[in-house]
């Protein structure tokens, strides 16, 4: 038993994959930091960042890839990057963890991260809110369609192609936009 668990440990170390990504950290207090943060790669995807790696604190490196910093997400306003597939993404406070924050608009969608204690496997839970902060979630429970409808009652026009669609992250971001296009 003890082998295994001593070859798990070992395996899980020698196996992680180290990548650096450039960052703009806003801070609580609105410091900007641009610096370079450490992140984990998936082993057999090498651009699949893994978010259990930053999303808890962010470890800063120089140019050297030495630690200048780690910096607690209860400290962190909101973590911006471009990943590996050449997409920009944002991370925004969730109190002492960060949420990804998948649409800014009128209604902001949001990914909250929980992380599985026993296998390290990473899920993600996903909601609305709109201006009024009203929290619409969505999830197996909370079909996107029921929710969506919800959040955007006051655009009878987009109610109507809701029931037309999938409403799939692709169809999901398409309501956005145009609800936030129909609202400037």
């Amino acid at each position: 038993k003890l082998f295994a668990l001593v070859f798990l440990i070992i395996s899980s170390f020698t196996f992680a994959q180290k990548r650096y990504v450039d960052v703009e950290l806003i801070k609580n207090n609105n410091d900007t930091i641009h610096s370079t943060m450490m992140v984990i790669v998936n082993l057999f995807n090498k651009k699949l960042i893994n978010d259990a790696s930053f999303y808890k604190k962010a470890i800063l490196v120089d140019t050297n890839k030495k630690k200048t910093a780690k910096i607690k997400a209860r400290e962190i306003k909101s973590l911006s990057f471009t990943n590996l597939y050449d997409r920009k993404v944002t991370y925004v406070n969730d109190g002492s963890q960060l949420k990804v924050l998948v649409f800014d608009g009128k209604i902001k969608w949001y990914q909250r991260i929980s992380q599985h204690l026993m296998d390290g496997s990473i899920s993600y839970h996903d909601y609305l809110v709109n201006e009024k902060g009203e929290v619409f979630q969505l999830g197996l429970f909370n079909h996107r369609k029921n929710q969506l409808s919800k959040a955007i009652a006051d655009n009878p026009e987009l109610l109507k192609e809701i029931e037309d669609q999938r409403m799939d992250n692709i169809d999901l971001v398409d309501i956005l936009t145009r609800y936030n296009d129909s609202k400037n």
